[in-house]
């Protein structure tokens, strides 16, 4: 497709969005640490928005486009997208979740050289026609990128597809940025908590999914238990569609006081900081970012056994995963990092060593890299 100069390799990305979520922060984090590199990176969003994180990613790329939602009839034929990636002369098109079957189809009307696929995690109850869109999708990609072996082997089942045409690259996380460190005493002010408070947190969208009001339930069957000593509280950072439901379970239950709704925030770091315990209780997860970057900051991870997390953990932290959906379980596991500020120290520490020692977000980058050059290579 390109008889430009070879020692510049453009990659277009195609996503639903950029507003907010794991997948549009690493594309974004992904586009700073390319710039000024031989890889020039282009973006194309479906949702029609310049999105939160693409505001911010605009800057780094050498094109951006905002395609404006049309009818389904794109679906089919998606002309306007394969003129929006023509336009940007990739070598490589690199498709993630909520754009593939649309991405694929219209990369290869763009007569794009290479087609991969990032797939960051694949929702529960799927229905026949999605399985069929990825099928389909998977014989007009390349490689398909996952973010855990669990993904793989799932998908590979799902799809038929041979394990050569599959690729695992691990998330990352900068542990520069995002590392342990004191409590930020306005941001704490600004809850209405004392300095001493043991913070049970988690950021993320505030959906069905991601299951809050299992948190919740279980945040409140804990201070009953506990009677309410040592002082706890909850804080549920994010914007979604459950916020109002999930207030009103709050009240409902007796805890509508100790539980806080910051709403979408940006300084997570600080918020990290602040968290004793991060908690997900989600009902699926790819190789969710919020807990790469809360197991960074030291914060001790609460999880339920879906996506990678268990990988994420590793073996020294396998005791920290709970069944979905049981409120006793999780509460039990709150009560005892709760009552024990030693125990919370120790797997606060495990959790920032387990992040060192395999999630580094400059080497996840560099296998992308080396996998997009690999592909430009073989082009013909």
């Amino acid at each position: 497709m390109n008889a430009h100069n070879r020692d510049v390799l453009r990659v277009t990305h195609v996503v639903f969005d950029l507003n907010q979520g794991g997948l549009e922060r690493f594309v974004m984090e992904m586009g700073k640490r390319l710039a000024g590199t031989a890889v020039r990176m282009s973006v194309l969003t479906l949702s029609g928005r310049e999105g939160h994180f693409g505001a911010q990613l605009r800057p780094y790329l050498e094109q951006y486009h905002v395609l404006r939602p049309i009818p389904s009839l794109s679906m089919i034929v998606p002309l306007g997208l394969a003129w929006r990636i023509r336009r940007t002369r990739p070598d490589v098109v690199h498709l993630h979740s909520g754009a593939w079957y649309k991405g694929a189809v219209a990369a290869r009307l763009a007569r794009a050289d290479r087609v991969i696929y990032t797939e960051h995690g694949v929702i529960p109850g799927d229905h026949r026609w999605g399985g069929r869109l990825r099928r389909l999708a998977s014989r007009l990609t390349d490689t398909v990128v996952t973010v855990s072996g669990r993904l793989q082997r799932q998908l590979a089942d799902e799809l038929e597809l041979d394990d050569s045409r599959f690729h695992t690259i691990d998330n990352g996380v900068d542990t520069t940025v995002f590392s342990g460190g004191p409590r930020d005493a306005r941001l704490l002010e600004s809850l209405g908590l004392a300095p001493d408070t043991v913070v049970i947190g988690s950021v993320g969208r505030l959906e069905v999914i991601k299951a809050q009001d299992v948190l919740i339930r279980a945040f409140a069957r804990m201070r009953e238990r506990l009677a309410g000593a040592p002082d706890a509280c909850l804080v549920l950072c994010g914007q979604g569609s459950r916020r109002e439901a999930l207030e009103t379970l709050a009240a409902e239950l007796g805890v509508g006081e100790r539980v806080r709704f910051p709403g979408w925030v940006d300084n997570t770091v600080q918020y990290y900081r602040l968290f004793d315990v991060f908690a997900l209780p989600s009902i699926t997860e790819g190789a969710p970012l919020s807990l790469l970057e809360a197991m960074a900051c030291e914060a001790v991870p609460v999880v339920t056994p879906v996506g990678a997390n268990a990988e994420i953990l590793g073996p020294k932290l396998a005791g920290q995963i709970v069944p979905h959906g049981d409120v006793d379980a999780l509460t039990d596991m709150l009560v005892r990092l709760v009552e024990s500020a030693e125990r919370r120290r120790q797997l606060g520490v495990a959790a920032r060593q387990r992040i060192e020692e395999r999630y580094d977000l400059d080497e996840t980058i560099d296998r992308y890299r080396q996998l997009y050059e690999r592909l430009a290579g073989g082009r013909s």
